[in-house]
């Protein structure tokens, strides 16, 4: 019940107005008295609560069964929540353009840090929503699992999607390319990593440390975008040459692609050693 408070006090309601609507749907109707003791409000305060309600249209005053007690009943959970939707919704429309008109310079060139997992789920997931055209994801299966409906919905929307996929998938959306050296990788960064670019404009990034701590960040800034959607196109033309070629490169590179990933090494058998001889 707390966390539910605190969820309705950010939705512009005072703790005591929380609390009376909380405790209003348990046991309507109800007079203010009761409603006082139902919500540990005090008697002081329950009124001017209460009246601030039903201003709001979010309690309405009715009558008891002998017509001279004044109770109230609540509107419902999905209305409640459908009028501050419809609100929100029609201030921010109002607030775009006003705020559009004052702002100064553009912050495409900044890049926003994303420092715990809540942040990186909700931008994740927006960005995802809306994306138009073009979605390209790196990606590791824990994040798939909390991914993929967003991934869905851009789908039937039209957008096309091409997902690098760290481990065997069992899913698969857009065009899925199975990475093969996950385990080195896992090894050589302690952790796992997340990277999206929606129609090569916004690019969001996170890394899932081994010891649970998580890391990001997300911009507009076309150079970090750029660099961004080249590391997972690059990423789709490797699974693509092992893919079809597998027993050819780990013949030549390793039987997991060490030798592949040697980027000090131009032949990874010695073409160091022959150009200093040449």
């Amino acid at each position: 019940m707390h966390r539910t408070i605190q969820l309705i006090k950010q939705l512009g309601f005072s703790a005591y107005e929380a609390k009376a609507y909380t405790a209003l749907l348990a046991c309507q109707p109800a007079t203010a008295y009761e409603l006082a003791r139902q919500a540990a409000i005090p008697s002081s305060k329950i009124y001017e609560t209460v009246s601030r309600l039903v201003a709001r249209g979010i309690f309405r005053p009715i009558h008891s069964s002998d017509d001279q007690t004044q109770e109230y009943a609540a509107l419902t959970v999905k209305d409640f929540l459908g009028r501050i939707r419809e609100h929100t919704l029609s201030q921010v429309d109002e607030l775009l353009p006003l705020l559009d008109k004052v702002a100064v310079r553009p912050d495409d060139d900044l890049i926003w840090p994303l420092q715990h997992e809540e942040q990186i789920r909700n931008k994740v997931s927006e960005t995802i929503g809306e994306t138009r055209n073009t979605l390209l994801l790196s990606l590791w299966p824990q994040e798939l699992n909390w991914i993929i409906q967003d991934l869905k919905d851009a789908e039937k929307r039209g957008a096309q999607i091409a997902m690098v996929h760290f481990g065997k998938p069992d899913r698969f959306i857009g065009a899925t390319y199975h990475h093969p050296v996950e385990k080195t990788l896992y090894e050589e960064k302690g952790g796992r990593g997340l990277t999206l670019v929606s129609d090569s404009s916004l690019v969001v990034m996170a890394n899932y440390h081994s010891d649970s701590s998580v890391d990001g960040a997300w911009s507009r800034n076309q150079s970090f975008v750029t660099v961004a959607e080249d590391y997972i196109k690059h990423d789709v033309y490797i699974t693509k040459v092992t893919r079809f070629l597998d027993e050819e490169v780990k013949s030549r590179f390793g039987a997991n692609y060490e030798k592949f990933r040697d980027v000090f090494d131009a032949d990874a058998q010695g073409a160091r050693h022959a150009s200093n001889i040449n």
